[in-house]
């Protein structure tokens, strides 16, 4: 049977259905107000359902409701459309907030990738004050030892005889620079780690969209959704509207791709899921790789609410969210998971990224070494850790075939230096001038 055919539907028109994944189908209504979604919300508890939770957020109103199937009601004023979810029942995050003890500052860190031979790749953490660590995204295939590093992080930070605690981990989309790692910590990294649980609202492999003649990325998306179905832990399902907690973090999920339905997502980092965390009274925005489509549905939807005082750039600073969004989140801190490299050169190109700079007080690259902030954040009170990665120029060269000159080559080394950076700490050995590089002159320290 039917799903939708468990339980009433509202009185309004229907427009179209949509897979989900999971056994999760949406319905589409338009015409609605929002008297009309109370009156809904009503009969459905009238019916059997127990309301578990409802939000708001400028207008847009949802509900999630329980029976002997899970229901989930996202009501948006700019367009009076109903998003009716219907899946069974399944574990849902924790939707009240949660006594959270403990010793340790919160902070939250944008995590410097290794960028030896690649320049994507985002991996940004969150420490509680019981030293759990919640976590989004991971890194890249070609970040050889990320889930090493990654693993290393939390390690140092969590009391010795304790385990590695991960409260939670968010993956924004299915791009093998945001999971690739993560699927080798699950496979090396978790005898001494405890995973409590993983979050996503992940698009299906089979819908098409730019990367479906990708078969690498679809494999890849293949391979994380089998591995998180036979891990041991407990895997969250996000949708618009949706707030839950954990330790003293609270999330409110603000996109997904559910929400570009009825319209095609042709780039795949409109899939991505968009959430604003609040920690320790700071608002951090994190929109993965979100983008064009993403950026107008969501702009439709909010305005002052998205205010916040850190924000992850969109998309690594490549094609992502607009300079008018950037307006509307007003950052005093910016956080471009990137290489500096990139960051230049897409620097002159991209007014998004100008405008996220001139409204921040300071920004962060991530290729310059992780970027601590201690919560609460106050301006100012951000620091980088020293420079653990460095470009391999040679490699680069023979395998994306980016051609650098020795000035500039020169400069980012003495950078990297400045940046706290050893050269004989670094995991890969690097290679600036040729693949057996050549002993520097005496005297040359910088060789």
């Amino acid at each position: 049977m039917n799903l939708f055919e468990r339980f009433l539907q509202p009185e309004a028109v229907f427009s179209g259905e949509y897979n989900c994944r999971e056994n999760c189908f949406m319905r589409l209504y338009d015409g609605m107000t929002a008297a009309d979604l109370e009156e809904y919300i009503i009969k459905l508890a009238d019916s059997g359902f127990t309301v578990r939770q409802r939000t708001e957020r400028e207008g847009n109103m949802f509900a999630l409701l329980t029976a002997d199937i899970t229901v989930t009601a996202l009501f948006t004023p700019n367009d009076g459309c109903l998003r009716l979810t219907a899946a069974p029942n399944t574990t849902l995050p924790r939707l009240v907030e949660e006594d959270c003890g403990g010793e340790c500052q919160t902070a939250f860190f944008a995590f410097e990738n290794d960028h030896t031979i690649i320049d994507c790749g985002m991996c940004l953490l969150v420490q509680c004050p019981d030293y759990s660590f919640f976590i989004v995204d991971s890194g890249h295939y070609f970040q050889f030892n990320d889930n090493d590093r990654i693993y290393k992080f939390m390690r140092e930070r969590t009391p010795k005889g304790q385990k590695v605690v991960v409260n939670g981990w968010l993956i924004t989309h299915a791009h093998t620079d945001h999971i690739s790692k993560l699927i080798d910590f699950l496979k090396y990294n978790t005898d001494d780690t405890v995973i409590e649980g993983f979050y996503q609202n992940l698009l299906p492999c089979d819908y098409p969209t730019d990367d479906s003649e990708n078969h690498e990325e679809q494999e890849m998306a293949a391979r994380l959704f089998r591995i998180l179905e036979e891990y041991p832990a407990p895997v969250y399902k996000l949708h618009t509207g949706m707030r839950f907690y954990i330790r003293n973090l609270r999330f409110d999920v603000l996109y997904t791709h559910e929400d570009a339905f009825p319209e095609h997502i042709d780039d795949y980092n409109d899939s991505s899921c968009v959430v604003m965390l609040e920690a320790a009274g700071t608002e951090i925005f994190i929109p993965g790789d979100a983008a064009v489509l993403a950026d107008s549905v969501m702009k439709k939807r909010y305005s002052s609410s998205l205010k916040c005082d850190i924000v992850q750039i969109a998309h690594h600073g490549h094609t992502g969210l607009s300079a008018g969004f950037y307006e509307l989140l007003g950052a005093d801190a910016a956080v471009f998971p990137v290489t500096r490299i990139m960051f230049e050169d897409e620097l002159p190109k991209k007014e998004a990224n100008r405008k996220a700079i001139e409204l921040s007080k300071e920004y962060f690259i991530t290729s310059d070494g992780t970027a601590v902030f201690p919560l609460p954040y106050k301006p100012g009170n951000a620091y980088t850790l020293p420079d653990e990665t460095f470009e391999d120029f040679e490699k680069i060269k023979r395998i994306w075939r980016y051609v650098y000159t020795k000035e500039r080559k020169d400069s980012l080394y003495e950078l990297f230096i400045k940046n706290g950076g050893n050269p004989e700490d670094l995991v890969l050995p690097t290679s600036r001038y040729g693949w057996i590089e050549p002993k520097p002159p005496i005297g040359d320290e910088n060789g």
